[in-house]
């Protein structure tokens, strides 16, 4: 499979990535650029670049994103918000020094100031920080499944949040499948695939998709419940990914796996499944 992969652990360090992702034979690949869960980690050190450039130069034609960490709320206000920019900050200087050129981010989440806040706070600590630089690597706003008081479950806030962006060609869209689906936008049929993609290119334009994270949903459609599932077992189904696979406006568009691993299925199984759907 071209352009499919995993996000893949950076368990020993940032290189390692590259040894995980040989042993599932993709040719792309996710990671986090630190501990994702701290708001505080030692700064990459020249050796740490060195190996990583050096790995990506003997692994071919391999393609790199990131994920920022979990605790980033671009959304949010006071304390957090402060650190939220600071640390997003250093993920695009890390993204910047490694080389890689797409880096996921969660929206964030409103607080309870309601959405129009939300959306008017991202896209001012935006500007924020692409005022300080001329950053190489294009921030993805991903598309989130509407939990709690989350930003970014309808194409609209990704719109309007672009449109305040000052400098909104360094932003771009990564579509989470599960997460569309739970917030109400179904794949699952022919119908409502080609209906959701023409409204994704009639609100924000398909020029704008540069990722997908490809997973099943546990939950239903518009159930804002955000639980990955195993490719075809979960409520979207095996035609949506068929389709996605097949899709010629997509075939260009890495694609990333977050599907579970456990007893019913691995990293290797679930890329089996798409592997026979991409060949109809």
């Amino acid at each position: 499979m071209k352009r499919t992969g995993f996000h893949v652990s950076i368990s020993g360090g940032l290189h390692k990535s590259f040894d995980n992702a040989a042993l599932l034979g993709i040719d792309t690949f996710q990671i986090f650029l630190k501990n994702s869960t701290r708001w505080i980690v030692p700064a990459l050190t020249a050796d740490e670049v060195n190996m990583f450039s050096e790995r990506w130069k003997v692994s071919g034609n391999v393609s790199v994103h990131a994920h920022t960490g979990y605790l980033i709320n671009l959304a949010g206000a006071g304390e957090n918000l402060d650190k939220s920019v600071n640390l997003l900050r250093d993920e695009m200087n890390r993204a910047d020094m490694l080389g890689i050129k797409t880096l996921v981010l969660h929206p964030g989440s409103h607080i309870g100031d309601g959405i129009e806040t939300g959306i008017e706070r991202i896209a001012a600590n935006l500007n924020l920080i692409f005022e300080e630089k001329n950053w190489m690597v294009t921030l993805l706003l991903e598309i989130t499944a509407g939990q709690g008081k989350s930003v970014g479950h309808r194409f609209e806030h990704i719109r309007d949040i672009m449109a305040m962006v000052t400098h909104s060609e360094r932003l771009g869209v990564c579509f989470d499948t599960c997460h569309a689906f739970a917030a109400g936008y179904d794949i699952s049929t022919i119908e409502a695939y080609s209906s959701t993609f023409e409204e994704f290119d009639r609100i924000i334009g398909l020029k704008h998709l540069k990722l997908f994270h490809v997973n099943d949903s546990k939950k239903g459609c518009g159930s804002k419940v955000d639980r990955h599932e195993h490719i075809g077992l979960g409520q979207i189904g095996f035609e949506a990914f068929r389709l996605l696979f097949t899709d010629t406006r997509f075939i260009e568009i890495d694609k990333i796996l977050e599907t579970p691993v456990d007893d019913l299925r691995d990293d290797p199984a679930n890329l089996k499944v798409v592997g026979e759907l991409a060949a109809g």
